[in-house]
């Protein structure tokens, strides 16, 4: 009987839910964090759903070309460009590890082309309704809860899920600090909260009795809130006050703005916002360049200047 020694070189044959079940587990070995593990949960089921129609289950069937097919396939279904790059991020990191391991040969994966989609903050009348102090005598817990939640949001500019992991003893009331544990970069941050914010985070702590190990934002029941309940909690906030923006995230936007417009500098934005590069944080500041132009003369050196030869002739 022939005996056939197989090259070590040569890789054994995976199936494409092998392999993606390998790339899950690298990405927990790396200790990459639980959102970004369910990133790829939630946005790779499709291009797995379109290999499973072309009764592709080989990886070492799959072709650049099966990516532009891909994405023809997402744009039968009527998908604005920004979410069909969304799924492309999820499969080229896919196909990515793949061809790392040495299953596929390599190929560039590119995303499409998609317009920036202005970002709407809230607008200055939205503000107003939503900051307005409930009368505490008479609203209960979840009223008032929410009602300090949306100004924290405001004056902080905090992702949702930065919110939902706060302690009481993350609040430095003393020095109008807050330690942010839970980052995008994984790395802790000291930002600096208003005055205005301290007292109302005070009045909170003071009236419910909260102690350190609590969660700054919690449920009727003291436990702590997931992202779902605190959307659903803004949305009914919002709404009973008659606005119809829901968005946690138009919060960060709307702080953005007001820091860039009201003379804020886009290095110590970075910084508040947790950006790991400059140019995240300058897009913010070129969709408010126009809200920048706005008064601007009052700064001008030349109409000051001016102003004052003018004066000056004018006295003589």
């Amino acid at each position: 009987m022939v005996k056939i020694k197989m090259n070590q070189n040569e890789k054994v044959e995976k199936t494409v839910q092998e392999l993606y079940e390998d790339f899950q587990l690298e990405n927990r070995v790396k200790n990459l964090s639980i959102m970004t593990i369910r990133f790829y949960d939630q946005n790779l089921i499709h291009f797995l759903r379109f290999l499973h129609e072309r009764e592709i289950e080989q990886v070492s069937e799959i072709e650049k070309v099966y990516v532009d097919k891909f994405i023809l396939w997402l744009r039968k279904k009527d998908l604005k460009a920004t979410t069909i790059n969304t799924y492309l991020r999820a499969t080229r990191a896919f196909l990515y590890f793949a061809m790392r391991e040495e299953y596929l040969i390599k190929f560039e994966i590119n995303l499409i082309k998609a317009d920036k989609q202005q970002k709407e903050p809230y607008s200055e009348e939205e503000i107003r309704k939503l900051i307005k102090k409930p009368n505490l005598r008479e609203c209960g817990f979840v009223e008032h809860r929410n009602w300090v939640l949306v100004n924290y949001l405001l004056e902080t500019g905090n992702r949702l899920n930065t919110i939902i992991n706060l302690k009481v003893e993350d609040i430095d009331i003393e020095n109008s600090m807050v330690v942010l544990t839970t980052t995008k970069n994984r790395k802790a941050q000291f930002n600096p909260i208003s005055e205005h914010l301290v007292k109302i985070l005070v009045e909170y702590l003071r009236i419910y009795s909260f102690v350190k190990d609590d969660y700054l934002f919690v449920n009727e029941l003291g436990q702590q809130m997931t992202r779902n309940s605190m959307q659903h909690a803004i949305s009914r906030y919002n709404k009973k006050r008659n606005v119809q923006k829901t968005s946690i995230h138009a919060f960060r936007h709307t702080f953005a703005k007001h820091y860039i417009t009201s003379g804020g500098d886009a290095f110590k934005l970075q910084r508040l916002l947790g950006h790991s590069t400059l140019d995240v944080t300058l897009n913010y500041v070129n969709l408010y360049s126009e809200d920048l132009s706005q008064g601007f003369d009052k700064h001008s050196i030349l109409a000051n200047y001016s102003n004052d030869v003018r004066m000056k002739r004018g006295l003589r």
